[in-house]
């Protein structure tokens, strides 16, 4: 057996890749994110794991607020802009990304998005490099036509494979 190195992660992926979006006296900010996964169906919770650092994590722990905005393979150029830059550099980054957003009782919404998940803030856990974050899921929003199932879904979404790699989803499956 060898030993654990960074880039064990990756023998997990590709995963869904999702904008966690959350905003807070007037700031808004998102990130992407692969490390979301549900942990409840009654209640619903998701878990996103996000490095402390991070100003989207600042807002969601000032707010307690944030959505998970499951983008089309159409907006993966805006989506990887998101995951390579940091609002506390670059103050314009949300005006830069060329990211429409909007508010839905007060929880930011990417315009565009295949899906949203309105969350609460649940609870989080120091983890490591990174914290588990637990979100209540609050409110779902679903544009016409998306179906969640990959299989069955005429819509691609973003799979990120490593670094700045990504693939999609396809219209084949095999069912067992």
């Amino acid at each position: 057996m060898g030993s654990a190195t960074g880039d064990w992660v990756y023998i997990l992926h590709p995963r869904p890749a999702y904008a966690v979006c959350s905003s807070a006296g007037g700031v808004i900010d998102c990130l992407a994110a692969a490390w979301v996964t549900p942990v409840s169906r009654r209640p619903p919770i998701l878990m996103v794991a996000l490095a402390p650092g991070r100003a989207t994590y600042a807002l969601i722990k000032s707010s307690g607020r944030a959505s998970v905005n499951v983008l089309g393979w159409d907006m993966l150029e805006r989506l990887h802009y998101l995951g390579t830059r940091s609002l506390s550099r670059d103050p314009d980054k949300m005006a830069r990304s060329g990211l429409r957003i909007s508010t839905v009782d007060g929880y930011p919404k990417i315009e565009g998005a295949l899906a949203v998940l309105y969350c609460g803030l649940r609870s989080s856990l120091s983890m490591g490099d990174h914290d588990a974050v637990f979100l209540d899921v609050v409110g779902v929003e679903v544009s016409e036509g998306f179906e969640p199932r990959p299989r069955v879904s005429e819509h691609r979404f973003v799979l990120h494979v490593g670094g700045s790699e990504y693939t999609t989803n396809s219209n084949s499956s095999v069912v067992l």
